[in-house]
């Protein structure tokens, strides 16, 4: 069950599940276009998928990408087909709606204030607003009534979600198997039989080559290449027309003075005194009557660093209760209200919090700083221009989309005054001159046919490249003369990693004989190289993601310490040095380990759940861009 568990849990799209069943507000209501046009792409049992909140949630969801992947995000989106995976996400979003309704659950009024109360884009100096509350619905075009319905049904979902974890119990065994697998430290040691090494002994005949390439021609083929004709439209083809009004700036300061605000903060120190949250009132009593004697100490001149080293109970005693700056919001409410009510050098009184009983003194302290509008009206001027042109790019683009199968691309790019590129013919790892990598692109060209045009979306500052695909050069085989130093090379490499394989071999047998790591990396003029990994590892160190070295490593033991990670890439001989056990809090980890256990079972057990109910759903696709569910859902 675990090794299922943790195979389960790092799949990608495991990930985007755990995306689609936490719904927040952001993805949701993040919409601002509760008034577009009701266009409606899928029904679920007769709920309506709207075309806006998809968009939303598919732009929402590449942006995450974006900020994990930078200028690649486009492309992984593209591989991992992230258009249908949003789609699949909000069917399965309205199923589990669906099955909350029919068990009856309900949200109940207080329920949902609570929720709303606790979310911190509602909240002003951390504490729910009403009038914050109703300005960043009103901002982002929300009806409150939609909102709060919609919260609602959310709130029922994560019920049934509760419901189906009811019962799930993760074993000791299972925990105490996890917690050897996430911190025994295996130490490993390895040769690498690199097949350059060898290349220099690697003798050809004459006529080895071209026999050579006539038993592999396949391997000699060209890749299948593509020409392009296109122009780029991004923010830039925007910014100029776009003008922002003194008024507009003004407002946006107005709405958005806390992010223009350097909040106060002080640098303080700290003499804890631990006190358990549920312990007497006696036990309380009694540690505060020994707190009051340190303060009255300090009263009368004593030292409040050095008692802080001798008395506090916290790890900041070793650096006199030390506990650098902080900001409002950083520390428990109780312990933070008093440091910032006192002067620099003044000691509070005794405070009490969750960790038990505090003496504080403030060292230094900032007040809050506000910057005027005249510090940050280009900052605004700028982000507001941006915005407008954002708006206006993808009106534009929406349009094109609309007229380019019917229309000359010339006479497209002569609306935006742009002259039309013809590239050379480019392959998937080529770099396209003027717009980069051709990996995403090259995925998207597969799909069409010579003469047909589309629009290759990346984000609006690279722009977005309008094209007609102009020419398709289909895959062929070169003779000989055209390759044969290319083919040389590629014979001489597997000759050499014939050789760096029977060496390999051959110091294996070495090893299991006695003769050291060392010895036989100087006797094959290599270089002996150690590191240390867990089994939960996937990206080894040196040499990054190799299954096979990996697996090979893992079933080593004591009585077996030798073993070659052999494949087409590379061979190594590995030893096992030694394993030992991470010096770490056990109980803690493993507390920590059944919680997640436990997740991730729960998330199985709701995966079954959702093709469960997948099965017997009317699901209905009106958009024809997402019929692929009806072949994979």
């Amino acid at each position: 069950m675990i090794q299922e568990l943790r195979e389960y849990s790092q799949s990608f799209l495991f990930k985007l599940l755990l995306g689609v069943i936490c719904v927040t507000f952001v993805v949701s209501f993040g919409v601002g276009s509760f008034g577009d046009r009701k266009e409606v792409i899928a029904k679920v049992n007769g709920r309506e998928i709207l075309l806006k909140d998809y968009r939303k949630a598919y732009q929402n969801r590449l942006q995450s990408l974006r900020q994990q992947f930078g200028e690649n995000a486009d492309a992984f989106a593209e591989q991992i087909n992230l258009r249908q995976r949003v789609f699949e996400q909000m069917i399965d979003q309205e199923l589990l709606a669906i099955e909350a309704e029919n068990m009856n659950l309900e949200a109940t009024d207080l329920e949902l204030q609570e929720e709303i109360r606790n979310q911190p884009y509602f909240q002003k100096d951390g504490n729910f607003d009403f009038e914050t509350y109703n300005t960043v619905l009103s901002q982002n075009r929300i009806v409150r009534q939609e909102y709060e319905d919609s919260l609602r049904e959310e709130l029922k979902v994560r019920k049934l979600q509760k419901l189906i974890g009811v019962g799930l119990l993760v074993s000791s065994n299972e925990v105490d198997e996890m917690y050897q697998l996430e911190n025994q430290k295996i130490q490993i040691g390895y040769l690498h039989f690199d097949p350059q090494v060898f290349i220099p002994g690697v003798e050809i005949k004459d006529g080895e080559v071209r026999q050579y390439f006539e038993e592999n021609r396949d391997a000699f083929k060209t890749e299948k290449a593509y020409r392009i004709e296109s122009f780029v439209l991004g923010l830039q083809d925007f910014q100029e027309e776009v003008k922002v009004k003194e008024r507009e700036i003004r407002r946006y300061y107005e709405k958005n003075l806390e992010t223009y605000t350097t909040p106060p903060k002080v640098k303080a120190r700290h003499i804890l005194f631990k006190v358990d949250p549920d312990a007497e009132e006696e036990q309380l009593q009694q540690r505060r009557e020994e707190l009051q004697q340190l303060l009255d100490e300090i009263k009368q001149g004593g030292d409040f660093e050095a008692l802080a080293k001798t008395k506090s109970e916290d790890a900041t005693a070793e650096k006199g209760g030390d506990l650098g700056w902080f900001q409002p919001g950083e520390m428990v409410p109780a312990f933070e209200d008093a440091a910032f009510r006192l002067a620099i050098g003044e000691v509070s009184d005794i405070v009490q919090s969750p960790f038990g009983l505090h003496l504080i003194r403030v060292d230094e302290r900032e007040e809050q700083v506000e910057k005027d509008l005249e510090e940050v009206r280009e900052e605004i001027t700028a982000l507001l221009t941006e915005k407008r042109s954002e708006k206006k790019l993808n009106e534009e683009l929406t349009r094109i989309e609309a007229v380019i199968p019917d229309k000359e691309l010339s006479k497209v790019a002569d609306e935006f005054s742009k002259s039309i590129e013809s590239s050379e013919a480019f392959s998937r790892n080529d770099l396209i001159p003027g717009l980069g990598s051709a990996y995403g692109l090259v995925s998207e060209l597969e799909a069409k046919e010579s003469g047909e045009k589309g629009i290759w979306k990346r984000n609006s500052l690279q722009g977005h490249v309008i094209y007609q695909l102009v020419e398709i050069k289909e895959p062929v085989r070169q003779e000989f003369e055209e390759v044969q130093e290319a083919a040389r090379e590629a014979l001489k490499l597997k000759r050499a990693g014939e050789m760096a394989r029977v060496k390999a071999g051959q110091a294996l047998s070495q090893a299991k004989a006695g003769t050291t790591m060392e010895d036989l990396a100087s006797e094959n003029g290599l270089q002996a190289q150690t590191f240390e990994f867990t089994a939960m590892t996937q990206y080894l160190p040196q040499l990054g993601q190799n299954e096979t070295f990996r697996k090979t490593a893992l079933s080593l033991t004591e009585s077996n310490p030798y073993a070659l990670s052999d494949d087409e890439d590379r061979v190594d001989l590995i030893q096992l040095q030694g394993k030992r056990m991470e010096n770490a809090d056990p109980e803690t980890l493993k507390q920590q380990i059944r919680l997640r256990l436990r997740q991730q079972l729960q998330q199985s057990v709701l995966t079954k759940e959702l093709e469960r109910l997948r099965d017997t759903a009317d699901v209905e696709i009106i958009n024809p861009v997402f019929q692929q569910y009806q072949q994979t859902g």
